[in-house]
């Protein structure tokens, strides 16, 4: 009873471990419980589903000269336009769907996001309640106790809630694609009846044809069984992210069965996979470098074995999937010509350089990573599969080519590598194995067991969203666990204004202007609280250009002043922060206001924009890439004087602050002590040594 419990093995059996898994099941729940959830797996299958059918339409369009496969053409584009036709339909089935599934016991719902769970019924913990009472155990009793508790939320509507509507997604899609399914093979059917590819083909023949197929993808109680149709069941299974990951999944599976205690780092790792693939498929040449890519373009021949697990057993499907590959590589090189265009004019961003300080000093000045912007409004682009990952590449290649001096000269393309993997590992689903790997290697521990705590208790996703509409600014952290956990619940944030020994967490500012970094205004907080695409309103004045353009080092500009390190303390960062942003200071004979209205002036510059030209060139030049821009160049040289004239204003403003005041304590006090040691363990300040010297 213990094995079965705890798991371990009991009679050379190992046990089902039932607590862990309904404490698993919490877990998935609660990080599943943001209202963005729903939207965000509606609009990466939607889309993936939408693409994929454009994809195969244009691949048809491109390859019909070359193959005169007009019925693959005829069929890709009803297949196309049938997507859109279905629209009004397929709400009513998602409603149908929706219905049963909030109605239905969640245990019977089969999905790609709820794991197998124990307790079955109530039977088991009647008898695991039963087993405590004979052991007799506290400790027993309460984990038997808390794994009951954990079972009431796992069966519970309301904690469950999204875990059925994405189920109803996922079924709503299944109905989709089979009817589209069913239109091409209608289609063909019927253009074989008739003997003309070319023909004209009526309504009724094509409905009639298509009901018969779909009656044939249809079980004996009346579901669609993909087991029928190979092409089919490999579709749904891509938009939906859930194909099998092989060997490798395999392996994950057991190393996370046997160490249970990881599996928070390993939730949605399936899906990250897939999603993955899905990208790399539609990235021009890179897909070239997937085995079914090549596999697909390869075969010939009558002999379709190889590509079973590709879900293609005959010479249509085949020339589908070509199509499908050929349209990927024409819409994917159109994308990818249009955001060179996009990051050209300043208005695609991705995750940013691979110094970290450095990107967060260009958060600090209001830049934000993933975004696209159309006018002044800007989109984070992270959701929107299967481009983000595209996207980012783009942005990342440009802005870490665009490094100079000797720090980055020969680390160029590590620079470049770095970034772009991170962006990979760090797509939402794949991030729990980012965080795992961080913590070997010993850092951010505090932070992602905070996040692995607060996802343990109910409606962590809920929560977060809760507190980023009450209050969207952006925090300045310290890297400890409970500023994490309070980060994460910001709607019990007013609670610290009750409390006397507990301060409101640091805000962020921007340190061009002092406002808060994510100042939304209501409007924008309900919209980005349950929209998976979030929007913000552009700052995009030609000083802050300016500054993304000039390869300025803005590492150390609030990180430290005056010998003084602000690393460890939040507040001191965040009241520096705003003291720059809200500094007037004198440059030369001419005061600003602030930062931004100093950059604004410089960029007006001709010598400031001859300057910045001259830079962007010596980058393409590998014999300049170890020149130091800051020194380099006469606009670095001007920011520097107006940014260190900022930091002197900020400086005076706030050095008198308890907090400053106190870390100037604290820190004088370690130089004090540091010195002593030193000197007392000098040759020089050591009485009996120097005798020694001068008596050997």
């Amino acid at each position: 009873m213990k094995a079965k419990l705890f798991g371990g093995e009991f009679a050379g059996k190992t046990g089902d471990a039932v607590l862990i898994r309904e404490l698993q099941g919490v877990m998935i729940n609660s990080i599943l419980s943001g209202p963005k959830t729903p939207l965000r797996a509606l609009m990466g299958t939607a889309t993936n589903t939408y693409i994929n059918g454009i994809n195969e339409a244009v691949g048809a369009l491109i390859r019909t000269p070359f193959t005169d496969d007009v019925v693959g053409r005829r069929a890709a584009l009803a297949k196309a336009k049938g997507l859109f036709e279905l629209i009004p339909e397929s709400w009513t089935v998602f409603r149908r769907k929706m219905s049963a599934n909030w109605s239905g016991d969640i245990r019977q719902i089969k999905t790609r996001y709820h794991t197998q769970r124990g307790g079955k019924s109530d039977e088991p913990w009647e008898l695991f309640k039963a087993y405590g009472e004979v052991e007799g155990s506290d400790g027993l009793k309460a984990a038997i106790n808390i794994g009951n508790v954990g079972r009431n939320l796992n069966d519970n509507k309301w904690t469950t809630g999204n875990i059925r509507i994405m189920a109803s997604i996922d079924d709503t899609f299944k109905w989709l694609l089979a009817r589209v399914r069913s239109k091409e093979k209608g289609l063909r059917q019927v253009l074989e009846e008739m003997g003309d590819d070319t023909g004209p083909i009526s309504r009724e023949a094509l409905a009639q044809a298509e009901d018969i197929h779909y009656n044939h993808l249809l079980d004996s109680e009346g579901n669609i069984d993909l087991n029928k149709d190979k092409w089919l069941r490999k579709q749904f299974e891509e938009v939906t992210l859930t194909e099998d990951i092989g060997k490798l999944g395999e392996a994950l599976d057991r190393v996370f069965e046997i160490v249970p205690h990881l599996k928070p780092f390993y939730l949605f790792a399936r899906s990250g996979i897939n999603g993955l693939k899905v990208s790399f498929k539609n990235t021009p040449a890179v897909s070239l470098l997937m085995e079914e890519s090549r596999a697909i373009l390869q075969h010939t021949g009558n002999d379709f074995s190889k590509l079973n697990k590709f879900g293609i057993d005959n010479a249509e499907d085949l020339a589908n999937a070509r199509n499908l590959f050929t349209g990927r590589q024409a819409v994917g090189s159109a994308v990818v010509m249009t955001m060179f265009t996009k990051y050209a004019a300043g208005e695609l961003t991705g995750n940013g350089p691979a110094d970290k300080q450095l990107k967060q000093n260009w958060i600090n000045s209001g830049w934000k990573p993933n975004t696209i912007t159309f006018g002044n409004i800007e989109f984070d682009y992270s959701s929107l599969e299967p481009y983000n990952l595209l996207l980012s590449a783009v942005a990342d290649i440009g802005d870490n080519t665009q490094l100079m001096g000797s720090e980055w000269s020969e680390k160029r393309l590590q620079a470049v590598s770095y970034v772009i993997g991170r962006g990979l590992t760090g797509k939402t689903y794949l991030s729990g194995l980012d965080q795992l790997m961080q913590m070997t290697q010993g850092r951010n521990i505090g932070k992602n067991m905070a996040n692995v705590l607060n996802n343990s208790l109910p409606l962590a996703g809920l929560r977060n969203e809760i507190g980023k509409f009450l209050n969207p600014h952006m925090k300045e952290l310290n890297s400890s666990m409970w500023a994490s956990l309070r980060n994460r619940n910001q709607w019990a944030e007013p609670l610290a204004h009750l409390n006397p020994w507990l301060d409101p967490l640091a805000e962020k500012s921007d340190m061009l202007n002092g406002q808060p970094l994510n100042d939304w205004n209501f409007i924008q907080r309900g919209f980005n609280a349950i929209s998976p695409v979030q929007i913000s309103i552009k700052s995009n004045s030609p000083g802050r250009q300016l500054l993304q353009q000039s390869n300025y080092d803005l590492k150390s500009t609030t990180f430290s002043y005056n010998g003084y390190s602000f690393t460890k303390s939040a507040k001191a960062r965040s009241l520096f922060q705003n003291a720059i942003g809200n500094a007037s200071f004198r440059v030369g004979h001419k005061t600003y206001k602030n930062l931004e209205h100093y950059l604004d002036e410089l960029a007006k510059d001709k010598d400031i924009q001859r300057s910045v030209a001259q830079m962007r060139s010596d980058a393409q030049n590998p014999a300049n890439w170890d020149m130091n821009p800051n020194i380099a160049y006469n606009h670095n040289e001007r920011i520097d004087a107006g940014v260190n004239a900022a930091r002197r204003v900020a400086w005076a403003a706030i050095q008198n602050h308890p907090v400053i005041q106190e870390l100037i304590r604290e820190q004088d006090s370690l130089k004090s002590k540091q010195s002593r040691s030193s000197r007392e363990t000098s040759v020089f300040g050591n009485r009996d040594a120097l005798l020694k010297l001068g008596n050997p």
